[in-house]
């Protein structure tokens, strides 16, 4: 509906000219970005492994992967509401006999991005000026990116309070939430050096991952978008289409494209495409998550995993 709306809005738009002139060039840039994107996917699972190392516990790398690329096809390929993050938590919270303290990974693990990405962003515009200027563009990443650092430093701040000891065991819904960041924050707390781990871990995904994004451009042939434009613009897109509007991001990812890239040169149609061809990458990478998905039971196995999350231990 949403990607809809963007076509509609979008003045003398012409799918033709979002599709790339084909050549092996075209197929081995492609090709290089789903490869890009699964090696972020490696170190996104190495982010969680910190986490739950901080945590004290340790879960086999290779088990690890094999849960995060099963949560990645359910997230991203199955036609449905739940979120791929309740395989991971129920099958991890099974793997160490621990549900809360698989959740507490979950919720960190994704927190850690709300740092980094902003940050990345924030750091690109400030040292290259061919970002700087554009206007709406440049004054959207950068509220998208303060709004962001602010709403974690509030989450924090809030989580951290000792009022919610024992609420990531004992409490409902948001509460849950805010109690298993509770539990996390004390862990960390206590192993700065985790901390910077799971920081270089996660600062390693999101750099690759837009190492993707550029090598999804350069097939496209839209030489504006250099690695320079991507590090600055796609952190805050990345940010908003995570928001639980839409199917996979389609429609919010494709706008911001249009926005930010479009600001630098890119026509509407080959920002547009762009961001569909993103999304594909993402579903064909995320598909390799399907054997594990079928291996612990397939649909039956996650609407028991939902019934089981959505309440306290």
């Amino acid at each position: 509906m949403l990607f809809g709306l963007l076509i509609w809005r979008l003045p003398d738009f012409d799918p033709a000219e979002m599709v790339p002139t084909w050549d092996a060039g075209t197929v081995a840039w492609l090709a290089a970005s789903a490869l890009v994107l699964l090696a972020a996917f490696a170190l996104q699972t190495l982010r969680w492994d910190q986490v739950l190392r901080a945590l004290g516990h340790r879960v086999p790398f290779a088990r690890l992967f094999d849960q995060f690329l099963a949560g990645q096809f359910v997230s991203n390929v199955l036609p449905t509401t739940f979120a791929g993050d309740i395989v991971r938590i129920a099958r991890c919270g099974r793997d160490i006999d621990d549900r809360p303290v698989a959740f507490a990974s979950i919720a960190l693990e994704r927190l850690t991005g709300w740092l980094v990405l902003p940050t990345i962003s924030l750091i690109t515009i400030a040292l290259a000026p061919q970002v700087r200027g554009l206007g709406a563009a440049t004054w959207t990443a950068l509220a998208i990116n303060v709004v962001t650092l602010g709403a974690l430093i509030a989450i924090l701040v809030v989580a951290g309070l000792p009022r919610w000891s024992g609420s990531a065991r004992t409490a409902p819904g948001w509460r849950h939430w805010i109690g298993s960041v509770h539990l996390g924050i004390l862990a960390l707390r206590s192993t700065p050096r985790a901390v910077a781990r799971t920081l270089a871990a996660g600062v390693g995904f999101q750099l690759v991952q837009c190492l993707s994004l550029w090598c999804a451009a350069r097939a496209l042939d839209i030489e504006v978008v250099g690695l320079v434009a991507v590090l600055a613009f796609f952190p805050p897109t990345a940010i908003s289409q995570n928001l639980p509007i839409g199917f996979g991001g389609l429609g919010v990812r494709e706008g911001g494209f249009v926005l930010f890239f479009g600001a630098l040169g890119a026509t509407d149609e080959r920002a547009v495409a762009l961001g569909l061809v993103t999304y594909l990458i993402t579903v064909a990478t995320s598909a390799l998550g399907a054997p594990s998905f079928i291996r612990a039971g397939g649909r039956r196995a996650l609407e028991a995993d939902t019934a089981i999350t959505a309440g306290p231990s």
